[in-house]
This record gives C-alpha cells, sequence and structure tokens, in this order.
C-alpha cells in the first residue's frame, strides 16, 4: 500500500473516528485489566454490602449506588462490573468529545486529547477507585457529550434520553451534583432553542432571555422530577433507613462555631452539650476542625461507622438557634473549612496497601502489579512536581480563565455559532466553578475526589479552547 494511499485513509474522517475508538477501547481495556474489580474504602464496603444484601439499605449514601451494582452482579455475576461501568461511562465521553472534534475541522491531533484526557494523572487517580464522587463526574461527563451532539448534529434528539438519565443519576449519587447540573441545564435549553424556535417563534424571539430561563427551568424540573421518582422506586422496592447524614454538618458547625460557654448555656440534653464540648477538645487536640463524626466524636449512637447520630433533633435546633442567628462566626468557620479544601487535598490516590475496608467486606484486591505502574505517574510525578494539579484552586483558576477567552471569543464572534465551542467551554467552565464553591456551606474534608468533577470538566474546555484555536487557525489559512 502506497504512501499517499494511507495519507488517504487517515484523512477520511470515519477512518480517524476509528482510530480514535481503538486508542480508547485499548487504554480501557489496560486500564480495566489492571484495576478490575475496583478498589474501596469503608464507605464503598458499606455500599457493596448492601448491594450483595449483607448490609440493609440507608440513606447515609444515596441507594441510587447499591441498586445500580446490585443489578450488574445479577446480570454479570460479578462484583467488578460497576468498575466495568465507571470506566466505560468516562472512556465514551472521551471517545465522544475526540469524535466532536474530529468532525469539527480541527487539526487531527487535537482530537486525540479526548481519548486522551482519561489517561491524565488527575482523571488515572480517582478512576480506580468505585467513588461515587468518580461515577457522578462520569455520569456528569457523558451527558454533556451527547448533548453537545443534539447541538452539533441535526435531528439527535433521541440522545436526549441517555442524556437525562446520566444526570438524574448523577444527581442521585450526590445531592450536591444539583450544583454542577445548574449550568448544564442552561446549556441543554440553549441546546433546546435552536430546534424548538421553529415552533415557539414567537415567543423565543421576543424573550429569548425568558425562554432560555423557562427551558432551563423545564430541564432541572425534569432531572428533578427524575432524581425523587427513582428514590420513591427504590423505596417501594427495598427498606431504606433514613440515618439524616446531614446532621454531620450541623454537627460540625455547632462543634467549631458556638463557643463553648454560649453551648452550655443553649437549650438542649445535657448529654449532648457534654459530648459536643469534650469531642470538641479532642478534634482541636488532632488540629482537625472538621469531620468530627469521624474524627472525635465516636460516630453514631452504636458508636458503628453509618450509625445515626443521636439527638438529631436537637442538634438541628441548636444549629438553628445557636449557627445561623450568627452569622459572622459562621462565615467566619466556613471560610476556614474551605480555605483547607480550597488550596490542599488528600487521598490523591487509593493505593493497593489500604485494602483492609476490601477484606472486611470480602471484597477482592486485584492486580498488584497496577501500583507500581501508575502509583508513581500519579504521586511521584503529577503530584511531586505539580501539585496545583490536585488542588481545587488550580482548577477554579483555569475555569476562571477559560470563561474570559471564551466571552472574547464570543464577542468576536467566534468561528459561527455552528463551528464555535465557546457554549461547551463555558458550561463545563461554569458547571466546575459552581462545585466548587458549592462546598462552602457542607465540605467535609479536602479529599481530591471532591475535585474530581471540576478537573475532568476544566480538562475537556480545555481540549475544547484548544480546537476552536486549531479550527480558527484552519480557516484563516483558506484563500
Amino acid at each position: 500500500m502506497s504512501r499517499s494511499t494511507v495519507l488517504g485513509w487517515l484523512r477520511s474522517p470515519l477512518v480517524w473516528d476509528l482510530l480514535l475508538a481503538l486508542v480508547t477501547v485499548v487504554w480501557s481495556f489496560v486500564f480495566i485489566r489492571l484495576f478490575l474489580p475496583g478498589r474501596i474504602n469503608v464507605d464503598i464496603g458499606n455500599q457493596y454490602q448492601q448491594a450483595i444484601g449483607q448490609a440493609p439499605f440507608t440513606d447515609w449514601h444515596p441507594p441510587v449506588m447499591s441498586i445500580v451494582w446490585r443489578l450488574l452482579i445479577d446480570l454479570t455475576g460479578r462484583p467488578g462490573s460497576l468498575f466495568v461501568l465507571q470506566v466505560v461511562l468516562i472512556a465514551a465521553a472521551a471517545l465522544l468529545i475526540g469524535v466532536i472534534i474530529n468532525r469539527s475541522g480541527a487539526p487531527r491531533w487535537i482530537s486525540l486529547l479526548g481519548p486522551v484526557s482519561m489517561a491524565t494523572p488527575w482523571a488515572v487517580s480517582q478512576l480506580t477507585t468505585l467513588w461515587k464522587d468518580t461515577q457522578m463526574a462520569a455520569a456528569l461527563m457523558l451527558a454533556v457529550a451527547l448533548l453537545v451532539i443534539t447541538r452539533l448534529v441535526p435531528r439527535a434528539w433521541l440522545l436526549w434520553l441517555p442524556a437525562i438519565l446520566l444526570l438524574v443519576y448523577a444527581v442521585g449519587l450526590r445531592k450536591n451534583a444539583v450544583f454542577a447540573l445548574i449550568p448544564i441545564a442552561v446549556y441543554g435549553a440553549f441546546c433546546l432553542r435552536g430546534p424548538l424556535r421553529g415552533g415557539l417563534r414567537t415567543v423565543m424571539d421576543r424573550a429569548p432571555r425568558w425562554g432560555l430561563a423557562g427551558l432551563s427551568v423545564l430541564v432541572i424540573g425534569v432531572v428533578g422530577f427524575g432524581s425523587a421518582a427513582t428514590e420513591s422506586v427504590i423505596e417501594s422496592r427495598v427498606e431504606v433507613a433514613h440515618n439524616g447524614q446531614i446532621s454531620q454538618i450541623f454537627l460540625d458547625d455547632v462543634m467549631f462555631s458556638v463557643p463553648d460557654a454560649e453551648l452550655r448555656a443553649a437549650d438542649a440534653p445535657a448529654e449532648l452539650k457534654d459530648h459536643i464540648s469534650s469531642a470538641r477538645d479532642t478534634c482541636l487536640e488532632k488540629g482537625e476542625i472538621w469531620d468530627a463524626y469521624w474524627n472525635c466524636y465516636g460516630r453514631g449512637d452504636t458508636g458503628r461507622a453509618f450509625s445515626p447520630l443521636e439527638y438529631q433533633d436537637e442538634l438541628k435546633d441548636l444549629w438553628l438557634n445557636e449557627v445561623i442567628t450568627h452569622p459572622v462566626r459562621y462565615i467566619e468557620y466556613r471560610s476556614a473549612v474551605f480555605s483547607s479544601y480550597f488550596f490542599s487535598s488528600k487521598l490523591e490516590y487509593w493505593e493497593a496497601d489500604w485494602n483492609g475496608d476490601a477484606e472486611k467486606v470480602g471484597y477482592e484486591t486485584g492486580n498488584a502489579k497496577a501500583d507500581f505502574i501508575f502509583r508513581p505517574y500519579v504521586e511521584d510525578f503529577a503530584l511531586a512536581t505539580f501539585p496545583m494539579l490536585f488542588k481545587p484552586w488550580f482548577w477554579s483558576l483555569v475555569a476562571a480563565a477559560l470563561l474570559g477567552l471564551a466571552y472574547r471569543e464570543h464577542k468576536r464572534g467566534g468561528t459561527g455559532p455552528a463551528h464555535s465551542f465557546c457554549p461547551e467551554i463555558t458550561v463545563l467552565s461554569t458547571s466546575a466553578l459552581c462545585y466548587v464553591f458549592g462546598y462552602f456551606p457542607i465540605v467535609p474534608a479536602d479529599h481530591f475526589r471532591y475535585t474530581y468533577w471540576p478537573a475532568l470538566a476544566v480538562t475537556v474546555a480545555f481540549v475544547l479552547w484548544l480546537a476552536q484555536r486549531g479550527i480558527q487557525r484552519v480557516r484563516n489559512l483558506e484563500p
């Protein structure tokens, strides 16, 4: 086969799409091979026990993940099937981003960054573990990729169905996913506005902003209804104990923002006040000012993990009467913990040596060689050399910069509405920022998994910005 023939084949968009698919499949296979059945911590172990019927369902973690895990185990007979699903979701999103860039007219090498994005150190770091945060990010990313196709490809309406299902799953996995969802809903409304303009011409032309706002509310409402309906169906099929996880947030706010004298004088059971006061001393001795349930309070009423706190109603009353009634000191405390989250990180990589939680629930630990290949890549190379890659402040800064670049490109006219990635850059960057700052009132720790969605979203936004610039350069060279 001649060189010109080979080059001709490679110039074919379909052949290049197949090459992108091959790269994605090979990488995903290697990754699954090395890390199957996925790594777990105490939280994931509890969800696994729920999935196999060894522990009762609770709402400490939304039960949708355990239900999906149970269905996959019933279907395949393999606990690692959830890990395969997690990798496949991100792989599908990465591939679609690459194909979209390839079909946009950008230089071919930029389209390769779609599949490559899932092999970056920050993407790999959390993909090894069955965090609900990772699955949420995977679901959000694939949903956005599908919505992009509905904007760029005529008559791609059917893709709205899996996109909505993925958004419902994401919100079911983490309630604070709603912060990331709001910009995505606005983008979804933007995608709908074009096809609907013919049927709603009068409304859309006379009040385009109100039309966009109305469609955004509609998308949020559909996802919210789907999430509530999913919870109702789950609770109708299995018994779900309500453990009141939100009481952890109340506990932190009361313990670390209310002075001891005011706590003692508050109208609450003496046992509760004594417990909070003594636990606070223990936490402060450890240098901890958050996550008191795990760090110093002794967990819930039984002392076992995930057991509900005693006096939940009284604790809520303390929060209402002693915390939010003093907004300055509440903001001071929340600023302190948010600063710790925003400028630092932990658990950037879950090592196989930390397999005690897996052993306790009888979960297989997987290939021991995986750490020898990937731990140096994530920790010794990326984390040690470029630690900012695992910090929320970095991804927030890049997101803000991309928003500025997208706005400037939009004001200049970009490359035309059909070929501009400004909407996608905007939604991904805004979603990342909303998600990060949405943690201000609730952040419990500085684990990198809480920054996984912003890191993925901003990475893809940056790749799309490169594609946008590439398209512009190609068009500028045209006679």
